[in-house]
């Protein structure tokens, strides 16, 4: 038969001290990040969505979420393409200053999109500036003018300066 009861420790021998719990270091050593640490739910949306659309292989975490509930992701050519529940938008840029903005369904439309951007002789508002060929064709279209047209035009406008002009009564 086993004994079951516990002999107690002789009193001459003690026990070992409980050591502290070291404290835990803070993460001084890691920059900060400007985007959470975790997987959003429309970050995976956009990234299985672009896979079946054959779009670019764009990994998850390259999609950054913003305050409109809307991830985008941009391309090394300043490209970005956003995700949305009603689907992609690419924003491509142009020669010309401006940003071209289109409804993408699949990589053909991508492709299609940046070729537009690429290839757009639209000034956007910004003054045009003239390829030399441009400027040989626009000449050709213009009407040269004679001495006379010339000499009178200087007339006219040598006469109207030497009139002084009356102010207005108030």
């Amino acid at each position: 038969m086993t004994s079951t009861k516990q002999h107690p420790a002789p009193k001459d021998t003690q026990l070992p001290a409980v050591r502290a719990v070291l404290p835990v270091r803070p993460h001084t050593d890691t920059p900060p990040t400007n985007y959470p640490e975790f997987i959003t739910k429309a970050q995976i949306t956009a990234a299985y969505a672009a896979r079946l659309a054959d779009l670019p292989l764009i990994p998850i975490t390259a999609w950054k979420p913003s305050a409109a509930g809307s991830v985008t992701a941009h391309f090394p050519t300043g490209a970005s393409l956003t995700h949305t529940p009603n689907g992609f938008t690419a924003i491509t840029p142009c020669p010309n200053g401006a940003r071209h903005i289109d409804h993408i369904t699949n990589g053909h439309d991508l492709d299609a999109a940046a070729a537009a951007a690429a290839h757009c002789t639209h000034p956007h508002g910004r003054p045009r500036t003239l390829t030399l060929h441009q400027a040989a064709t626009t000449t050709a279209d213009t009407q040269p003018l004679n001495r006379h047209d010339i000499d009178t035009g200087l007339a006219n406008r040598t006469a109207d300066e030497e009139e002084p002009k009356e102010h207005p009564a108030p």
